[in-house]
């Protein structure tokens, strides 16, 4: 989980995590599993300071932690040096065994997490390592972003990263 740390909060850094996770690492749930498709970064410090980024008001989730809030849900990021806080939505997962697409951060948190047993003493969703294919990871604006966004020029960051599950880059 090393690779989850924040140091230089650059879009160069965000972009080397989403091929670590495109590339290396499936969500494994009960029945299935995942390959990220679309993940978008948001990070929050006094050096960097996004307003898109959700306030840790309630739950204070460490570096890896699954951070559940009104958007969907992220694996959090934290940097207890920094005193920076952010996370990694999931907009898009491809299921490797039914061979479908599902898009949309609420789709993703749902198909997910639904079906985990509310008696059990635990959550079989997890990141677990697993070689895919090399992909080509394309980069843009985040999607959806509100007024705070707009206001602090935030908007305009290229720290959304996506790629075609069926496709490699070789």
């Amino acid at each position: 989980m090393d690779f989850l740390n924040i140091i230089r909060e650059t879009e160069s850094e965000f972009e080397i995590i989403a091929e670590q996770l495109f590339n290396n690492f499936a969500i494994k749930t009960a029945d299935t599993t995942f390959r990220f498709t679309d993940i978008e970064f948001y990070w929050h410090s006094t050096n960097h300071p996004d307003k898109s980024t959700y306030d840790r008001k309630h739950v204070d989730p460490r570096a890896g932690d699954w951070f559940f809030h009104y958007s969907g849900v992220d694996i959090a990021l934290k940097n207890n040096e920094t005193g920076g806080y952010g996370g990694i939505l999931i907009r898009g997962v491809y299921d490797i065994v039914k061979n479908k697409s599902y898009k949309g951060p609420m789709v993703c948190a749902m198909r997910l997490f639904s079906g985990t047993n509310a008696f059990s003493s635990f959550i079989e969703t997890q990141i677990i390592p697993y070689n895919f294919p090399e992909a080509l990871v394309n980069k843009g604006q985040r999607v959806g972003l509100g007024q705070n966004a707009v206001i602090s020029g935030t908007d305009k960051l290229n720290y959304r990263f996506y790629i075609d599950p069926l496709f490699s880059s070789n």
